[in-house]
């Protein structure tokens, strides 16, 4: 009868082992797949601020140096970002916030200048003019001096239309209009048509706009915009996330920020 009890206490004992030990088996891939779930969304979180961060870097680039980024930054050991800005409808980028006035346009000294043509910065940031490109109608014309904010930008023996001068980096503060004093050429330009663009540092270029003789013309850009896409990661992960924004140059307000399923190479 004892032997009978302890037979019955050695299988309930063993019965009692592997239940627990299948309890315990049970908590414990539950607990690991609880435990990388919440890792899994954690890493997915980190990534999404590394790719807000992303956004943030590229408009502080642009907003302080008019230029259009293009860069995988590492914001510690173990978190990155891999953002790409381009130039979205018209010229956009530094380009579209140009707008060119030529309502008071007209022929100066002996018909050989012309003068009064302005150009404002409509955007909230500063902007910089690296070439100008001036085109004119008649042949047997050399341009000779361009002169913005009573400074003489460029002089030389422009020979042919389209000349693309360099006027050395000139840069027009946020919502600021500075005067084109003069475009001289060395023989009268009464019959002639003058048009005007512009190519920015940061590689955009506005759309010819018509000085003389059409004067009332004020020439703005189209869609003056910047997409930016941004990648987020994190170490440990092939998990990454992705922001798009477009950014409106001519306002500085930020629309359509959306996350986005994309890889930024």
């Amino acid at each position: 009868m004892i032997k009978q009890k302890k037979g019955i206490a050695l299988i309930a004992a063993v019965m009692l082992i592997v239940f627990v030990s299948i309890s315990v088996l049970g908590l414990s891939t539950f607990i690991a797949g609880w435990y990388g779930q919440i890792n899994s969304a954690e890493r997915q979180e980190r990534c999404i601020y590394n790719a807000a961060a992303g956004i943030n870097y590229a408009l502080y680039q642009y907003r302080n140096s008019a230029t259009l980024t293009n860069a995988a930054v590492n914001i510690d050991a173990n978190n990155n970002f891999t953002v790409s800005t381009v130039a979205n409808g018209g010229s956009g980028g530094a380009a579209g916030a140009l707008v060119v006035d030529a309502t008071n346009a007209h022929l100066g000294s002996n018909n050989r200048r012309l003068l009064g043509v302005t150009i404002r910065n409509s955007s909230g940031s500063s902007v910089t003019i690296d070439r100008m490109i001036v085109t004119w109608s008649i042949s047997n014309r050399r341009m000779t001096q361009i002169k913005i904010n009573n400074s003489t930008v460029w002089s030389g023996s422009a020979n042919s239309s389209p000349a693309d001068v360099n006027i050395n980096n000139t840069t027009i503060p946020a919502n600021t209009t500075r005067a084109i004093d003069l475009i001289q050429f060395n023989s009268t330009m009464i019959n002639a048509v003058i048009t005007l663009s512009f190519h920015m540092t940061d590689e955009t270029t506005t759309t010819a706009c018509t000085a003389w003789p059409d004067q009332g013309s004020v020439c703005t850009q189209a869609a003056a915009g910047l997409t930016i896409t941004s990648m987020g990661k994190t170490a440990g992960s092939n998990q990454y996330r992705s922001i798009q924004a477009t950014y409106n140059t001519a306002n500085g307000n930020i629309s359509d920020y959306d996350e986005v399923n994309q890889v930024v190479p």
